[in-house]
């Protein structure tokens, strides 16, 4: 039976690109979050960011007022999210209402 140290399994298990892909994704979904807090004072019941894949972000609304004003304001959106995350690009933006 081989040994093998449980720093060597680690390190190849976090500098793999699923680990990465999935670590993104969070990180771009919890921005998008703090974008609508910090700039709209809007809770997370109103608008939500729910996924992130394969480069198009999912918003969720609450009323289709709140989905159309975030289409306007998308550029902006868009700024932010590369600015804090640049290797990520957001292909395409979604809104669902509620």
């Amino acid at each position: 039976m081989a040994f093998v140290p449980i720093k060597n399994i680690f390190n190849s298990w976090l500098s793999s690109d699923k680990f990465k892909k999935v670590f993104q994704e969070r990180q771009i979904i919890s921005w998008a979050n703090k974008y609508f807090q910090e700039n709209k004072n809007w809770p997370s019941h109103i608008v939500r960011a729910n996924s992130f894949n394969q480069g198009c972000l999912v918003i969720q609304c609450s009323q289709g007022v709140i989905s159309s004003e975030l289409r306007l304001e998308e550029p902006q959106l868009r700024k932010y999210l590369e600015s804090k995350m640049p290797k990520v690009q957001i292909k395409k933006i979604f809104y669902k209402i509620r």
